[in-house]
Formats: C-alpha cells, sequence, structure tokens
C-alpha cells in the first residue's frame, strides 16, 4: 500500500519545537480536510505560502525556518496531487527541477479542480 512519508515538524528536543511541531501538524490535518484552501495554497506558490505561515507561526525564524516552511508546502503538493502524480514526487524528491517540471505539469490540473470545489462549496455539495 501506498502511503505519505511523515509530514514535516519542528523537531522535539525543545519545548519551543513540541509547542511549533503540535501547531504544524493540527494545521496540516486541518488544511489536509480543506480541499478547497490545500489547492489554493500550492497553486498561490511557495513565497505567498511563507507570507502566510509567517502569520500564522510568529515563533518562526525566518532564516533557518523556511526549510521547514518549503518542507511544509512540498508536503501539501504532494497531497493536492493525485497518488500517480505523488509517486513521481516522491521519486523526484532529490532532483528539484524534476519536481518542478512535474508540479508545472500537474499544475492547470490542480487549478480546474480548485474551480470544481470552489462551485460545489458555492451551490452548498460537500
Amino acid at each position: 500500500m501506498f502511503s505519505l512519508p511523515d509530514i514535516p515538524n519542528a523537531g522535539y528536543a525543545t519545548q519551543r519545537e513540541l509547542e511549533l511541531t503540535d501547531m504544524i501538524c493540527d494545521f496540516m490535518r486541518q488544511t489536509e480536510r480543506d480541499r478547497l484552501l490545500l489547492l489554493t495554497i500550492v497553486i498561490e506558490g511557495k513565497a505567498k505560502w511563507r507570507k502566510l505561515a509567517g502569520g500564522i507561526w510568529r515563533g518562526l525564524r525566518a532564516g533557518e525556518d523556511h526549510a521547514l516552511l518549503d518542507a511544509i508546502y512540498d508536503y501539501f503538493t504532494l497531497q493536492a496531487c493525485r497518488p500517480g502524480t505523488q509517486r513521481l514526487l516522491l521519486a523526484a524528491q532529490r532532483n528539484p527541477d524534476k519536481w518542478r517540471e512535474i508540479v508545472r505539469i500537474v499544475m492547470p490540473h490542480l487549478e480546474r479542480e480548485r474551480e470544481t470545489v470552489r462551485l460545489m462549496h458555492k451551490w452548498g455539495v460537500q
């Protein structure tokens, strides 16, 4: 059976890391359940995600925590894609150029799906 890797975390060594990890896990679980939000985060891009996340988790230090924010964004990208694409992305994890190429190809599909989900919400279909 295919499954995604563990959710990114801030660590568990200090109280700050533990609290931040808990907040991240809670947010990621909520986002996974809100398909419209998940797709919107992925479609709007990593730069906008960093600004949004900086507002959510004010304790993040911009320089050293960009890797964590990027890992969360990449995980959201995995969640937004279908299983076949998830497998391709996981195989390309260590090849940023290949990862970007796969995301570029799948992005129009994600945009169409977001519009479908948005319409479903508008008409009260869950």
